[in-house]
């Protein structure tokens, strides 16, 4: 009996790493392989300490986690603006050394390790058997998964996920993606360490064997196979992998030396069975359920798919750019562009493929920093400013190539982009009171009613994966609008969409003009400019060779025959 319950305890330590995982891994999409060697950090900790020192080993624990946060800070902060190859390889290195540098050490106990932890003890109660441990670790288990379900379920994690998916339209709401991924990392790295001084106060060693390369890869098995952005699937993954050992030696009577050898094949039997017909893992990821819940207006708020038919004033310049340039090498981009648009009207960019059309709205909000020239928002200086920043300041944009979350449900692919949600600071989510709460359910209404305003407020509770391609047209024009950025640049919003979903789409950008925005979009449809803009500007080569009404555009011989196709 008391060897089961070993397992179990067993089972409960390795939860935590997973589960711990799992939420760097499932929701924030970080390809991390060194959570077993960040235990290690909290593993050595405790034991040095304890042994050294005399601590008691609670005090060591509490230690070991302050130094596995700080590495995981270290290793966050070069590791993560790097794809996400060079991260997983950072990460494994980072932990061969760390461990390697175990061994190497004299005073961390060298190949053996720091061995003669002393148990610790709760209320008097000496922690000696494996039974007087599966209170201790239940707690200390139900804290990580209560902390990682609070941040992965959250808006908090709504906006790893979305980064997880696509992080540069998780940017272009104003989200900071580098914080966000920090944060997560460090958290973590956190719950490793707690982990591992657990694990290593409960063998009462801490040694390389503990926290080698295959424990974190076993690590990496439980998450892949309980399901990425299921937290309980990680604690059914933990079981599987754990209880494997004793099943086969115990109930099939396996001799050690051939159980080792099995249970590998048995691993990865299993790995390709759940790759091949479940690759999203035994508990898959769940959309989120509030949206079915979400059908009501908002009370007390404005109706925003009334337009409030604000008349533009032609002498309020809201954005001016002046002398941009952009050389990639030999390539110019962009050559001395200036355009300017006026509060409440929509100004087009048109020109062949490849004048740089895309290229201007990369240069606007900040996805490309200029060589030289200004950027000014009502009057405030955007050169230098990530996009994050630049969409808080007031100018959001949609993609070409449509950019929408399709691991988030409809609804929260609005609900990333309203800004002021207190559930996306940590400093608030783990506040007591409902304040965190009402403004979620706040921020789902407003969601709601943008998909309301887009005609997609039957598909609220849909996965964002599953609508058709002008569906999702429609979609990246609610998000934009949620953000109440004053400014919306539309990167072909009509481009691939049959002449039903144009029409409407058309109609939706008449309603965002009139209801105030300043729009400016890129477009090659003559038509579509022609009955939305009111001034254009005519690009070619990285250049802008000529502004004014499209009618004064095309009545130019010379464009009307080299760009246009127009006779004269």
């Amino acid at each position: 009996m008391n060897d089961w319950l070993n397992y179990l305890n067993l089972v409960l330590l390795f939860s935590m790493f997973a589960v711990s995982l799992n939420l760097l891994l499932g929701y924030a999409g970080i390809l991390s392989s060194g959570q077993a060697a960040l235990g290690a950090m909290g593993g050595y900790t405790t034991a040095w300490v304890t042994t050294s020192w005399g601590w008691n080993p609670w005090l060591g624990v509490a230690l070991g986690i302050a130094v596995a946060a700080l590495v995981g800070l270290l290793l966050a902060i070069p590791s993560l603006p790097l794809p996400a190859e060079y991260v997983i390889l950072l990460t494994l290195v980072a932990g061969e050394a760390l461990i390697g540098l175990a061994v190497a050490s004299p005073v961390l106990g060298g190949v053996f390790g720091i061995q003669g932890i002393a148990s610790p003890s709760i209320f008097g109660l000496e922690l000696t058997r494996a039974v007087n441990w599966v209170i201790p670790l239940l707690i200390a288990g139900g804290v990580i998964f209560a902390i990682c379900w609070r941040l992965g379920e959250s808006p908090f994690g709504r906006v790893l996920r979305a980064t997880r998916d696509d992080e540069r339209a998780a940017a272009s709401v104003g989200k900071h993606v580098f914080r966000y991924r920090v944060w997560t990392f460090v958290i973590t790295a956190a719950m490793a360490g707690l982990a591992g001084g657990l694990f290593a106060v409960y063998l009462g060693i801490a040694s390389p064997t503990v926290y080698g390369f295959d424990v974190s890869m076993g690590i990496f098995a439980m998450v892949v196979l309980g399901g990425v952005a299921n937290l309980p699937g990680s604690v059914v993954g933990a079981a599987i992998v754990v209880l494997s050992t004793p099943i086969l030696q115990r109930v099939l009577d396996l001799p050690p030396e051939r159980e080792s050898f099995v249970r590998i094949a048995i691993y990865g039997l299993l790995l390709v069975v759940v790759i091949r017909f479940r690759p999203k893992g035994l508990l898959p990821e769940r959309h989120s359920r509030s949206a079915k819940k979400t059908t009501a207006p908002l009370t007390g708020s404005s109706a925003v798919h009334q337009p409030l038919a604000l008349a533009p004033d032609p002498r309020e310049v809201i954005l001016e750019a002046s002398g941009l340039s952009k050389h990639f090498g030999g390539v110019v981009a962009a050559d001395e562009l200036s355009l300017s648009l006026v509060r409440g009207t929509i100004t087009a960019l048109v020109g062949p493929n490849g004048a740089g059309k895309t290229t201007v709205f990369n240069l606007l909000t900040g996805y490309l920093r200029p060589d030289a020239g200004s950027v000014l928002l009502e009057g405030s200086e955007l050169v230098g400013l990530r996009p994050d920043q630049i969409a808080e300041r007031g100018m959001v944009r949609t993609f070409q190539d449509v950019r929408i979350w399709p691991g988030l449900s409809v609804l929260d692919n609005v609900a990333i982009a309203i800004p002021g949600q207190a559930g996306e600071h940590i400093d608030q989510l783990f506040l007591p009171g409902r304040h965190v709460r009402s403004c979620e359910e706040k921020v789902l209404r407003q969601a709601y009613e943008w998909l309301t305003f887009v005609g997609l407020e039957g598909k609220a509770a849909d996965s964002a994966g599953t609508l058709s391609y002008g569906e999702t047209k429609l979609l990246s024009l609610s998000r934009a609008m949620a953000t109440d950025a004053p400014v919306v640049l539309l990167d072909e919003p009509v481009s691939g969409v049959d002449t039903a979903w144009a029409e409407r789409m058309l109609a939706l950008v008449e309603d965002m003009r009139n209801a105030g925005r300043t729009i400016c979009l890129v477009e090659h449809n003559l038509h579509v400019v022609d009955r939305l803009a009111s001034r254009a500007y005519f690009m070619d080569l990285g250049r802008i060779v000529a502004e004014g009404t499209l009618g004064e555009l095309t009545s130019s011989p010379e464009l009307a025959r080299t760009y246009f196709g127009l006779r004269s």
